[in-house]
């Protein structure tokens, strides 16, 4: 489908953040005389009053906008823009992406293939790593970076990562029938490279966010409405009204006519965000609604794609709702996208959201004996008592995304 200037205009509104979006909002009011800010606004019934006083809010800011303006000096179709940006907003602190990819492409309506081919445009860009799935990728992607692919850091990382964990030079070199000496300066070159290679821009920092949104949560029902402190309303204006010798230019009446003409699409496309971010967000704020009063960690599992089903929208319009959105309840700013979590089924029935899943295995790790620590099958196993039907790889996906080492490398070693 071809889009109309209009339609890529509320697409690109629809993903801005606030503060993003009052400086487009800015802008745009300096070059097109026939908007203005509108100041005495009643809005629609259920609309919460506007914040007062200062409401950049410290909260945790979203640090993805770094990595997601390299992709938009991509030139990627909007396709391929929105799976990279549900990607990247699946990365962990450190740039792993350790969300199943078909999974992921059942929750994009996409195919499994698309999401691999953008995942290898995500793995060439900055910082090197980045994208990766295990460390083994992450120092992979580096070394090819470095034209290294042929070379014997190349082969340990592929071959030898457990022997390097544990800095076992002399394995390594008899397994590569090289010299211990070669075997150890490759393996300190390895040790140099970094395996969080995103830590230092998605790392969770407390800074200044605003948010898009306003809720108050009531005994059974959330009601939530746009930050209009920060987000201006807009109203048409006509400054030339009144000007019938300039109406009179056919020059005149062309800017006229284009400017007026911009100025409805965006009014009309701002106010068509709202609505969509609103009814997204309280559709989220409602089904968590439980989690929110009692403030539990345990959200229920819920994804992109039955959000879009329960509201009749596309999964990417949810994806573009979510991306950098917060929201304020009471003191305390969260993000939209922290109200999702996938689910695992359970014996006999039901489902448990993956937060639960992994709060449990870190307490299955925390309180297991140091000496003797589990094994991915023996979590499974513990899980499995439960009633948490889980596979071996998910176990070890999940640990690797809480950043628990595996187990040769958490046994503690019993002193005599």
């Amino acid at each position: 489908m071809v889009l109309t200037p209009q339609m890529r205009q509320s697409l690109e509104l629809l993903a801005m953040p606030a503060k993003e979006l009052s400086e487009y909002i800015e802008s745009i009011l300096e070059k097109n005389p026939f908007l203005k800010k509108q100041f005495d606004k009643k809005g629609p019934a259920g609309r919460l009053p506007e914040m007062t006083g200062d409401v950049q809010i410290r909260a945790k800011e979203n640090p993805r906008e770094t990595l997601i303006s390299q992709l938009r000096m991509l030139d990627l179709d909007d396709e391929n823009l929105r799976i990279a940006e549900y990607l990247i907003y699946e990365m962990d602190a450190n740039g792993y992406i350790t969300k199943d990819l078909d999974a992921a492409a059942e929750e994009l309506g996409a195919e499994p293939d698309e999401l691999e081919k953008v995942l290898e445009i995500i793995q060439r860009m900055d910082p090197p790593g980045i994208g990766a799935r295990n460390t083994k990728e992450c120092l992979q992607l580096q070394l090819r970076r470095m034209n290294k692919e042929g070379s014997t850091e190349y082969a340990i990382v592929t071959d030898f990562i457990n022997e390097l964990a544990i800095n076992d030079i002399g394995k390594i070199a008899d397994a590569l029938n090289i010299k211990q000496e070669e075997a150890a300066k490759a393996a300190g070159a390895v040790k140099k490279l970094n395996p969080r290679p995103a830590s230092s821009i998605l790392a969770e920092k407390i800074e200044t966010v605003i948010p898009d949104l306003i809720a108050h949560v009531k005994s059974a029902k959330v009601t939530i409405g746009i930050n209009h402190s920060y987000l201006p309303e807009l109203t048409l204006y006509n400054p030339y009204k009144n000007e019938a010798d300039i109406i009179k230019e056919p020059e005149a009446r062309e800017f006229i006519k284009n400017n007026e003409q911009a100025a409805r699409h965006l009014i009309d496309n701002l106010k068509r965000r709202e609505d969509t971010v609103c009814k997204v967000a309280s559709y989220l704020l409602n089904f968590q609604l439980a989690s929110l009063k009692n403030k539990k960690h345990d959200i229920k599992s819920l994804a992109i794609n039955d959000v879009a089903k329960a509201l009749g929208f596309h999964p990417s319009t949810i994806s573009r709702s979510l991306a950098n959105k917060y929201v304020r309840i009471g003191d305390e700013v969260i993000a939209l996208s922290g109200l999702l979590s996938g689910g695992i089924a359970k014996e006999g029935g039901g489902i448990i959201s993956k937060t639960a899943v992994k709060k449990r295995l870190s307490e299955l790790i925390k309180n297991e004996r140091k000496e003797q620590p589990l094994n991915d099958d023996e979590i499974k196993e513990a899980l499995k008592k439960e009633g948490v039907l889980i596979k071996r790889r998910t176990v070890a996906k999940y640990r690797t995304a809480l950043r628990i080492l595996p187990k040769h490398l958490r046994k503690k070693v019993r002193s005599v």
